[in-house]
């Protein structure tokens, strides 16, 4: 019974790990065909093929856990590792690259680490979704399968087993911050001129230890991983070694656990949500906070107590920031920011007596691994009200940001969380403020109430960039991924729900928009720029210090342009 379970998790894990992999390649990758319905490649008188179990026209196809190799008029079954080696083969071939041994060992580790999670997991899985009411942290322990256009969206190299067991939020667990005690000298401390709680670092101390620091110390929170990493680091052991920074052996009474971005936490008795610096490479990045990001959370705090900032929250009250108001950080005469001992406060809305159901997107748009179903078809929802509702109260909000505040957020699936009423959208929360982004019209409007506005600092945007970057992440990554999951879940078609975001975009088009380039980009461009994971990936680029994010970029076809040009023949 034991090997039967092993082999059904094995198999599980390899199919959705087959699934990221093969649908982030072919959104780069045209040397494939779709064919007696298998995704194939070819390689001179070879070709591989994997099972297609359902064909997605926004491209996020569900693939079976069947893997072949074909020679001359020879077919044969092949093992998931086989697969992959040699599908890096032939794309090694033709892309002469030195990372595809590191890609090959991360997949396959990826794979490894999901089969863990699937079989601790399935005790529970089926009941948490089918529950009429998630708590937040529910919501955001339920992501099993991660990215899902990745080539290996579990991958946690530096994390040993029992590192993924305490600190990923899928084995859901709870554990303690670890504090040291720093010297005043070293103490660095960033907030928005509106944030009044200067020490929120002191308190949540003395709440979770009960008592205070010494006067010549300032408490300093860190994530326990971190700070065992932080052993390799010379300007940390050296404050160590001379006592300016002293480890608090006391174990604290706040039980805290990871979200689905792992390097935030969540306490429900905490005002605050925190977020490290974690020396760990998840998806395409090592996970160090950069100061540019940083400062630019204070800076979303500040633009949204502007004239321009008040006038968009009025507008749209079913629309919420998570802010990010303060950070701190250990300095050092080496260096003015020790990167890695970043850590930053998140506002923390939720309890579990909050009055909406608040579920993270990329739960939403999630299968369930077990059953095939997922959150949407255990909620009986009819995806037209449901999609129609999330154009309304989800969507809008960050077009009509963009359109007529020159705002742009970075609303990915893991930065947007659905607020549900009966199980259906009636209003959005975004989280994570460092990628946020501003238009010329955004920085006319607002540089003279919020000086930290510069031309010159990386995040006021051209057109091209912006509509590219915007496009990728709310249309791309989270409105065709929400399309997808409808269209499998409730048995609606894509197209139309494709249909329904087209009308609604010549709607917007329609109405009086400041700025309508963003909205005309999506319906008349022939393609939309999105984010290349697989060859970022393979090429072992960190995404977070890339000069130029576009970079990394590619085109695909975009289906909103098919609807547009079927309409004008019509």
């Amino acid at each position: 019974m034991r090997s039967q379970q092993k082999s059904s998790m094995q198999q599980l894990a390899e199919k959705f790990s087959a699934t990221a992999l093969i649908n982030s390649l072919l959104r780069e990758w045209r040397d494939f065909e779709i064919k007696n319905n298998e995704i194939v490649f070819s390689r001179e008188h070879k070709t591989l093929s994997v099972v297609l179990g359902n064909y997605s026209s926004v491209g996020c196809h569900a693939l079976e856990a069947a893997f072949y190799r074909t020679t001359g008029t020879h077919k044969e079954c092949i093992s998931f590792e086989v697969f992959i080696q040699e599908l890096f083969g032939i794309i090694d071939k033709r892309n002469k690259t030195d990372g595809m041994h590191m890609l090959y060992s991360r997949v396959l580790e990826s794979c490894r680490n999901l089969m863990d999670i699937l079989r601790y997991r399935q005790p529970d899985f089926d009941a948490l979704i089918r529950k009429p009411r998630l708590s937040f942290i529910d919501a955001e322990q339920s992501l099993l399968l991660g990215h899902n256009i990745h080539p290996c969206p579990k991958s946690k190299a530096e994390f040993k087993k029992r590192d993924h067991q305490l600190y990923t939020p899928e084995f859901r667990e709870a554990f303690s911050l670890k504090w040291g005690l720093l010297s005043k000298s070293y103490f660095f401390q960033n907030h928005s001129k509106y944030f009044d709680d200067k020490d929120w670092y002191a308190d949540l101390f003395e709440q979770d230890l009960g008592c205070n620091a010494d006067r010549t110390y300032l408490p300093f929170p860190f994530h326990p991983w971190q700070f065992n990493t932080l052993g390799k680091n010379k300007q940390v052991t050296e404050l160590i070694n001379n006592r300016e920074l002293i480890p608090v052996e006391k174990t604290g009474k706040l039980k805290w656990r990871a979200t689905s971005s792992l390097r935030t936490i969540y306490c429900e008795d905490s005002d605050y949500m925190l977020k490290f610096s974690l020396s760990l490479r998840i998806t395409n990045s090592i996970r160090h906070l950069q100061t540019v990001e940083v400062v630019r959370g204070l800076q979303v705090h500040e633009v949204m107590q502007s004239t321009n900032g008040r006038q968009f929250l009025a507008a749209h009250a079913n629309f919420m920031i998570l802010n990010e108001p303060s950070f701190l950080a250990i300095k050092h005469a080496s260096k003015p920011i020790v990167l890695e001992t970043i850590v930053l406060i998140r506002e923390n809305p939720f309890s579990v007596f909050a009055g909406k159901e608040s579920i993270v997107l990329s739960t939403l748009t999630q299968p369930n691994p077990y059953l095939g179903e997922g959150f949407l078809s255990a909620r009986n929802v009819d995806a037209e009200q449901w999609f129609s509702m999330y154009l309304e109260n989800v969507l809008d909000p960050f077009v009509m940001a963009q359109a007529n505040y020159g705002i742009l957020f970075g609303a990915h699936q893991q930065n947007i969380i659905v607020q549900l009423v009966d199980s259906y959208p009636i209003g959005v929360i975004f989280r994570d403020c460092q990628g946020t982004g501003y238009t010329r019209l955004g920085y006319e409007k607002m540089k003279t109430e919020v000086p930290s506005l510069n031309i010159d600092n990386g995040n006021i945007l051209d057109g091209h960039m912006a509509h590219a970057l915007l496009g990728y992440y709310l249309i791309i990554n989270s409105t065709f991924s929400l399309i997808n999951a409808l269209a499998t879940q409730c048995d609606c078609a894509e197209q139309k729900m494709l249909r329904m975001l087209y009308q609604y975009l010549c709607d917007k088009k329609n109405s009086a928009l400041l700025d309508s380039s963003f909205v005309d980009y999506l319906l008349h461009s022939s393609t939309l720029k999105q984010k290349g994971n697989f060859f970022c990936c393979l090429r072992g680029v960190n995404e977070n210090t890339e000069k130029n994010p576009l970079d990394i970029y590619n085109a695909i076809e975009n289906p909103l342009y098919k609807i547009s040009k079927n309409v004008c023949h019509a």
